[in-house]
């Protein structure tokens, strides 16, 4: 998945899922990466290095590389099932952004388009976040 600041899926490959998974699991992602940095500063971890956030068993999990200069607005998560090597397929997603970087994803006019570079969770009620992953039933 590709996926904006605030969590909206750009691009998705793979697995098909609907419209509101796939919004819903961005949202999660981008979530995540903004507690862990939420806390990696709080802790005062240097943020120059190429970093990411993943959680896996030795064939299956998630991982989302963090925003690189060129396309500062722009996260990759992938997302992996029964795999043999899941190192590999780490080995390609960056691979495929580094590949990306070579184009800007978003131009200065797209900057209007974005919304507030504030956290994504921020002044949400507790009823928004019920409707947002109500299709799971949560």
């Amino acid at each position: 998945m590709v996926l904006t600041r605030d969590g909206q899926v750009l691009s998705l490959l793979g697995k098909k899922m609907n419209k509101n998974e796939a919004q819903s699991l961005g949202a999660l992602m981008v979530g995540m990466w903004q507690a862990s940095q939420a806390v990696a500063d709080m802790i005062h971890v240097d943020g120059t290095t190429d970093t990411g956030l993943s959680y896996q068993n030795s064939q299956s999990g998630f991982f989302l590389l963090q925003p690189t200069e060129k396309n500062p607005k722009v996260f990759w998560s992938f997302i992996f099932e029964n795999q043999i090597n899941p190192g590999k397929i780490k080995n390609y997603a960056k691979s495929l952004r580094q590949f990306f970087d070579k184009i800007e994803i978003f131009d200065e006019a797209d900057e209007a388009i974005q919304t507030s570079e504030g956290f994504l969770f921020e002044n949400v009620t507790a009823e928004e976040v019920d409707d947002l992953f109500s299709f799971a039933g949560i």
